[in-house]
């Protein structure tokens, strides 16, 4: 090497060195830089509107969004005892998880700047007591979320799977609540039992890093309180059977949470989230009824095609190669998401047959669709398939099982868009991404058999769910012609600050 290359050499290296930069970019560093980009934009801001400086982009980009209204379900308004509270869950989008090639038509509303103005808007509007958040980006946590919460008046804790950039996000109002415990399941560390269970384990198909989090809350103004938990399952369209084998292991978590509490044998367990699975596939029907209840003919093909895939190790990790992104180009290259990739995953693993032109809804997403996901079957099938059972027998061991506030209540105040027989009474969708739409998100309340007794008579017509809890109103989610003319894959400016719709539920607590 020439003197001149030496010199320009150290003269890079020293400039690497002056910046900080580490030789191996982590996503810890990478938030951090991201931080520090927020923070200044943030400072600028309040510079600028403590001066009245208003720019000219600000003034004309649509900060409004669609208001949904609250849908009274419990008439009755004789009985007034109990305490009455809202629970929101909401995937927001996380800002490290965007890509422009799935979302072509969505304009600047992608960019955080004003993403982030939507979804405050939103949190204050809805004003909800409790919200369980997922995709949350580790990055802004410092500059939004904590700080903007925190002026809205909720405490918050928060945990990511590991290595991820995103993660799960509790808050709840300090007027009302105080944490008492706290826990992080690990779906990828967990079997479904103790080692002193002589039962089965079941090990994940795939390592996910997805988690699941769960707080107990003590109501300020007495002893009693709530459990409530959130998550946001595997991803992957052929997830299927890990996904019902981490439901099985949250609700087996909750329940030994539950357990471990002084005084909290009566609190009310909900567990809310993403989990990314219909209301006709295995990980619902296995959460919410016994038996041969959950085994139906589309279950059961999903579930085996499910079991005998064979994960690619980029696709199964889910690795999140992010590029840093500059301050007019906010995407990045990273962890694709759920719903719009499960109809790339369609187009791609279908060779054979023609690419999905048109956006599809989850009830084309069955064994008879002309357009369904074609496993790669693996070495070992037969044991794979044999695994069900032993999935099925975790969920039976479990002793439980869970009710969702809209599949019991919704076709009470929106019966065109709660179909009994293919959803279960839920509602059509709550993502509607660019090339796929369905209903993912979820609310759901235990049902102990312990808390009924021979008087306890339960009407859901009334709101009533399980002993103890009914519901009073629920957010009012639009059915599919009200999305307007395509392309309306959401986020889009004017309407919704993200590819999923916030669910909430008015209850009272007795």
């Amino acid at each position: 090497m020439s003197d001149s290359a030496q010199a320009m050499a150290k003269k890079e290296s020293a400039k690497k060195k002056s910046s900080g930069k580490p030789d191996f970019v982590t996503p810890e560093y990478i938030a951090a830089q991201r931080a520090k980009r927020e923070q200044a934009k943030q400072d600028k801001a309040r510079r600028n509107a403590e001066l009245g400086i208003v720019s000219q982009e600000e003034q004309g980009f649509n900060l409004n969004f669609i208001k949904r209204p609250m849908l009274s379900i419990c008439k009755d308004a004789t009985t007034s005892s109990g305490t009455e509270l809202k629970i929101m869950t909401y995937n927001v989008l996380g800002q490290a998880l965007i890509r422009r090639k799935l979302f072509p038509t969505n304009g600047d509303i992608l960019k955080w700047r004003w993403r982030s103005k939507v979804l405050l808007s939103e949190f204050k509007y809805y004003d909800a007591d409790l919200m369980c958040l997922q995709e949350v980006d580790l990055a802004h946590l410092e500059t939004f979320y904590y700080p903007e919460l925190a002026k809205l008046g909720f405490d918050t804790i928060f945990h990511r799977g590991e290595r991820k950039n995103h993660g799960l996000l509790i808050c709840w109002k300090k007027t009302l609540f105080s944490l008492t415990k706290s826990q992080v399941v690990d779906y990828d560390r967990d079997n479904g039992y103790d080692e002193e269970e002589i039962l089965k384990s079941t090990v994940p198909q795939t390592k996910t890093r997805n988690i699941a989090l769960l707080t107990a809350l003590k109501f300020n103004d007495s002893q009693r309180g709530l459990v409530i938990g959130t998550t946001h399952l595997f991803w992957h369209p052929h997830g299927t059977l890990e996904r019902t084998r981490q439901c099985a292991i949250f609700v087996r978590n909750a329940k030994k949470f539950v357990a471990g509490l002084d005084n909290a044998q009566n609190w009310p367990v909900f567990l809310a989230g993403d989990f990314n699975s219909l209301p006709f596939d295995a990980p619902y029907l296995c959460l919410t009824k016994s038996g041969q209840g959950r085994i139906t003919e589309r279950s059961t093909y999903v579930l085996t095609n499910s079991a005998i895939h064979e994960y690619k190790k980029k696709a199964a990790l889910d690795e999140e190669a992010e590029v840093e992104e500059d301050e007019e180009q906010e995407e990045v290259t990273a962890e694709i998401p759920e719903a719009s990739e499960i109809a790339e995953l369609i187009q791609t693993t279908t060779a054979s047959q023609p690419i999905v032109s048109e956006p599809i809804m989850m009830e084309e997403f069955l064994p008879d669709t002309s357009h369904p996901p074609v496993p790669v079957p693996s070495a070992d099938s037969a044991s794979r398939i044999a695994a069900i059972e032993d999935i099925y027998k975790l969920h039976d061991n479990n002793k439980a099982l869970l009710r969702s506030v809209y599949g019991q209540c919704y076709r009470f105040v929106h019966s065109e868009n709660a179909n009994i027989e293919s959803r279960n009474g839920e509602a059509a969708f709550s993502n509607w991404a660019h090339t796929w739409r369905g209903l993912l998100d979820y609310i759901f309340v235990f049902d102990f058999p312990e808390r009924h007794n021979n008087d306890t008579v339960l009407n859901s017509e009334q709101g009533d769910v399980v002993p103890g809890v009914k519901v009073l109103e629920l957010l009012r989610l639009p059915i599919p012609a009200e999305m307007g003319e395509e392309p309306s894959g959401q986020p889009r400016a004017g309407q919704y600050p993200s590819d999923h719709l916030c669910l909430m539920v008015k209850l009272r607590i007795t």
